[in-house]
């Protein structure tokens, strides 16, 4: 591969940026170049034109930001692996991307560069994925295992430091990817010692992976760790506090936290940990809040006004009070033509909420099974959809909605997006399935399906939910015992520890 065969896009609404960025290209032979002054644009494009690098104004507090569209294009496969991510940003941050992406290489450049930045960053991507092609093709067609091998015969060629980071991160993982945990950590563990930071957060994945929860809260807690990536520690911190029970560490964090630096994504995690904890002033306090902070900017205030409503819909299912009701017929008048406009789905599926709240089931139904013929990927509104089939009776419906969100979640990229969706699954699920008893017959259920379908890793985990929540069968234990060999996951901490596994 040679410079001039490179496609490059940059994504950035300022024009100046886009110049000055397309002359350095244009000077260093690189004329393959795609300017896009908003992410749909982009989005657009990627449907029909692939590219090897992609240069993107660092804006992950704005709504439309490009974190949130690459996050998307990622889960839903749209961007090959060998895809290089360069976040510009005007001074230094702490967010990092490493570990959230399974393969894409990322890097943040600070304002102003040079020419000789950028050149320096286009050598190394041409070294990089010349030199791992065959890993990166075996990658591409998910053959996990056979870039594993490949990638382990290169490990005593004498690389560069540069090419040495990019090998040891698809080595771990790839590792990941197989199961192979406790292999990632032998790997991983000297790195990390060296405060190699890529190292540290892969081990904190992998113990995640292991159950290892003593770990990543130490982890989390570390002043250097909270210092450096505020953003990484407080989702986390929340996820961790819900699979520990310990829900009241999420709501401090949610209440720590520096509102005027939290992203989309984070407010509404933020929303929803507060909801769940019943949290009532703090919720309410956190939108007039919010609202305050954003007032100058009217889709944001759109936005926050979208989210109230769903909120207040929520709480009315939760608590089906004439208050609740009332509340949330009024929240969602109040946004119906922005998101009949911005999100007619979404809006539709509210209404189902309000048909169900009314007592107009037979109508409700018709209208939920329209919306789940149209499909979705976002496993939220799926999850949503579960709760509303379940209201209405319809118990089997209810069931295939959870699965295809948690199918969703799983293949989602481990971030805040991530967090959000498996803490309102893991909400709805405990309202739809509220004893220990239809909990288990639910996990063993969901075993059965995933089994079906040939993913024994993510079985592994379900029937350990399944004997965790109270299933006593040697069946299950027979079944997880299969799994654990025809994932080829060497660690046995499912089979040995199930006490410690939790939902």
């Amino acid at each position: 591969m040679q410079l001039v065969n490179l496609n490059i896009a940059i994504i950035d609404e300022n024009k100046t940026n886009v110049e000055i960025l397309s002359k350095m290209l244009q000077s260093l032979g690189v004329f393959n170049v795609f300017t896009f002054n908003h992410p749909q644009q982009f989005v657009d494009e990627v449907e029909t034109q692939q590219f090897d690098m992609l240069f993107l104004d660092h804006n992950i507090d704005q709504l439309h930001n490009h974190y949130d569209m690459i996050s998307d294009l990622i889960f839903a496969d749209k961007l090959l692996p060998t895809t290089r991510l360069i976040y510009l940003a005007p001074e230094n941050t702490s967010f990092d991307y490493t570990c959230e992406y399974p393969f894409h290489s990322t890097q943040m450049l600070i304002r102003p560069f040079n020419t000789a930045q950028i050149s320096e960053q286009l050598k190394l991507h041409v070294l990089q994925i010349t030199e791992f092609k065959t890993a990166y093709h075996f990658i591409s067609q998910k053959h996990y295992k056979r870039a594993l091998l490949h990638l382990k015969n290169l490990r005593n060629r004498n690389y560069p430091n540069y090419l040495k980071k990019s090998r040891n991160q698809l080595l771990v993982n790839l590792l990941q990817q197989l199961g192979q945990y406790s292999i990632a950590k032998k790997l991983l563990v000297p790195l990390a010692k060296k405060h190699i930071h890529w190292a540290s957060w892969s081990l904190f994945h992998v113990n995640y992976e292991l159950k290892e929860l003593d770990k990543c809260k130490q982890f989390l807690a570390s002043p250097l760790i909270q210092k450096v990536y505020p953003v990484r520690v407080f989702y986390w911190q929340i996820y961790l506090s819900w699979q520990t029970g310990k829900r009241d560490i999420a709501t401090e964090q949610v209440l720590a936290f520096e509102l005027d630096k939290m992203s989309p994504m984070m407010l509404r995690l933020s929303l929803m940990t507060l909801h769940a904890n019943n949290e009532t002033n703090a919720l309410e306090n956190l939108f007039n809040r919010t609202q305050t902070i954003r007032s100058d900017n009217i889709d944001y205030q759109n936005f926050i006004a979208c989210l109230r409503a769903r909120t207040m819909i929520l709480s009315a299912l939760f608590e089906q009070t004439d208050i609740h009701i009332s509340n949330a017929k009024q929240s969602l008048i109040g946004v119906q033509k922005t998101m009949q406009a911005t999100q007619p789905t979404e809006f539709s599926t509210l209404m189902v909420a309000l048909m169900t709240l009314d007592g107009n089931n037979s109508v409700a139904k018709g209208k939920l099974y329209q919306l789940a013929q149209h499909g979705s990927d976002d496993p939220i509104q799926i999850i949503l959809q579960a709760y509303l089939y379940h209201h209405l009776g319809e118990h089997q419906d209810a069931f295939e909605c959870i699965y295809t969100a948690h199918q969703l979640i799983n293949r989602q990229l481990k971030n805040c997006q991530h967090v959000l969706a498996g803490l309102m699954h893991k909400i709805i699920f405990e309202h739809m399935y509220h004893d220990s008893s239809s909990r288990a017959r639910a996990y063993e259920k969901l075993g059965q399906r995933v089994y079906a379908s040939g993913e024994y890793k993510n079985a592994v985990k379900i029937y350990g939910h399944a004997l965790n929540a109270g299933v006593n069968s040697n069946e299950i234990k027979s079944r997880l015992e299969e799994c654990i060999h025809l994932s080829g996951i060497t660690d046995h901490f499912y089979q040995t520890q199930m006490d410690t596994v939790t939902a």
